[in-house]
């Protein structure tokens, strides 16, 4: 029997920021990546784990009408990126399989953007006030990383607590969710149910936690896995049978944007 989660964790369900993106600043400096299919991420049930039957090309699903409803559940999701005083994000040279580009790095945590923030600020000898971090929409980052266009850059801890061996450099590995499929959210109409995602993981226990003290239970019978985002998104656009997911930024993030736009 599923289990309702009627109070999740206080969250933004919606916010609306404005990031200039037509010319990222001068190039900061040099990292090799890994190739995208380099990453440790565990499945969520095997249900949502087996691969789909004829997965979309990025080019595929971003012309596809399936994509703008993700992209928009996606935008409501910040992470944040080191920019200059107009905007515009701080670029990095990367090299992929030999082939270098000139992209933006994004992060899921905002006190990693913080930190590079302060190691950008010196190594570039900027005054104070040059630089800044800003939000920006996971939907439009994820559509930039798709493309070779960005780096997204997940949390160290998230990628450990998803599988990843302690050496694991974040730079280049996939964005870690979590879940547990025991949980689920009501549709605004009360019908059915969506399944948040979660990118912290002690926010998706507390979830559980939650649910087990409204509706009873054992938390030993509660599963909590992971999924990686590009997972999540292939599972939206190919795979009918899908719960709907309700992706949930770190209460960190929503605390970060409210001082942001106030």
């Amino acid at each position: 029997q599923k289990l309702f989660l009627h109070r999740l964790p206080t969250t933004m369900k919606t916010f609306f920021f404005v990031v200039l993106y037509s010319v990222v600043a001068p190039v900061h400096s040099f990292v090799t990546l890994p190739t995208k299919d380099h990453l440790y991420i565990g499945p969520l049930k095997q249900a949502l784990s087996d691969d789909a039957s004829n997965p979309p090309s990025a080019k595929d699903l971003f012309k596809s009408d399936g994509w703008k409803p993700i992209q928009k559940d996606l935008d409501t999701v910040p992470i944040f990126t080191c920019a200059n005083e107009v905007g515009q994000p701080i670029a990095y040279t990367i090299e992929i399989k030999g082939e270098s580009y000139t992209v933006p790095f994004f992060y899921c945590d905002v006190d990693d953007a913080e930190t590079e923030l302060k190691k950008s600020k010196e190594a570039l000898n900027l005054e104070e006030g040059k630089m800044g971090v800003i939000p920006f929409p996971m939907g439009k980052a994820f559509e930039l990383w798709a493309n070779d266009e960005a780096v997204i850059i997940p949390n160290k801890e998230a990628i450990l607590q998803a599988g990843a061996p302690p050496n694991t450099n974040p730079i280049g590995q996939q964005v870690p969710l979590f879940a547990c499929m025991d949980i689920m959210q009501p549709n605004e109409d009360g019908t059915g149910g969506v399944l948040p995602l979660f990118m912290d993981l002690a926010e998706a226990n507390a979830a559980v936690e939650q649910a087990v003290e409204m509706d009873g239970g054992k938390m030993d019978d509660f599963e909590v896995v992971s999924l990686s985002l590009t997972r999540a998104v292939e599972l939206l656009a190919t795979v009918a049978e899908t719960p709907a997911f309700q992706f949930i930024p770190p209460q960190k993030s929503v605390d970060y944007i409210q001082d942001y736009l106030s």
